[in-house]
């Protein structure tokens, strides 16, 4: 997709932290952005940001795991601006802590909203893109889905559910004129539980900014990459090593510190 001016882009999770970064990014890119999330005030001012600077935006709230929300969703896009041509499949939630005292609701709560949500999302907005033969879906996972991320066991079980989905339909809608891209950020700063938190991650480890996954977004529209890595360190070496050997990662993340650090984060709770 060589321009994104006048397409029309859906995007989830788009009140705050790295959603709205995307949805201004594409903004700016001149497309039209379809901002949803739950809360409605926090969308309005992205919106207003975008509507300042020249852009289009409109809001909808909407719960993504509710099946009613998904469809208006859809059905407000299309009426307001005709079609989807974008979809980033941005809304996730996270949660670090030790498995043995994780809550059933909260496992749930994570499948639903980080990977059941997109996948049905995807489903409803798929069939109209197949029948114009153009759209491209945009899904933000994980490295913790890519390495494996101990204290995180289920957010990394849906991210990395998320990352082999995407890389699955990719394939399978090959030549059909639809394609499907993987973001997978490393720690973002600034944005999600480490900023809340205040809480930065281990200097061996390193983290990217929410404008820097936004800018992978666009970049992975623009030249239908598979996938995109956002993180300055040596991120694939660890993956390419845990292909290998998981117990050999293991003990590399170790000693990069990524196991104490959410080790202590989860049990700041």
């Amino acid at each position: 997709m060589d321009s994104l001016t006048r397409k029309t882009a859906v995007i989830t999770g788009a009140s705050q932290g790295i959603g709205a970064f995307i949805a201004k990014a594409l903004a700016v890119e001149g497309a039209r952005v379809v901002l949803a999330a739950r809360n409605l005030d926090k969308l309005g001012e992205v919106a207003r940001a975008i509507s300042d600077r020249g852009g289009e935006a409109i809001c909808v709230q909407a719960d993504i795991t509710d099946d009613t929300a998904r469809s208006n969703l859809v059905k407000r896009a299309r009426l307001e601006f005709d079609r989807v041509d974008i979809l980033v499949n941005n809304a996730g939630v996270e949660d670090i802590v030790e498995y043995e005292t994780q809550d059933a609701d909260n496992i749930r709560r994570l499948i639903e909203v980080n990977l059941l949500a997109p996948m049905l999302l995807t489903r409803a907005i798929l069939p109209a893109m197949l029948e114009r033969r153009f759209g491209h879906i945009v899904n933000i996972a994980s490295l913790a889905g890519r390495v494996g991320m101990p204290y995180g066991s289920v957010y990394a079980g849906s991210k990395g559910g998320l990352a082999r989905w995407s890389l699955s339909l990719r394939a399978e809608l090959a030549g059909r004129g639809v394609d499907v891209s993987l973001i997978s950020p490393g720690f973002v700063a600034d944005a999600g539980m480490f900023a809340r938190r205040e809480t930065p991650p281990p200097k061996a480890l390193g983290a990217c900014r929410p404008q820097q996954v936004a800018d992978a977004v666009v970049r992975a529209i623009k030249t239908n990459a598979p996938e995109i890595i956002v993180n300055p360190k040596p991120a694939r070496l660890l993956m390419a090593i845990e292909a290998v050997s998981p117990r050999l990662a293991t003990q590399l993340a170790d000693r990069l510190g990524l196991i104490g650090f959410v080790r202590g984060l989860a049990r700041k709770g």
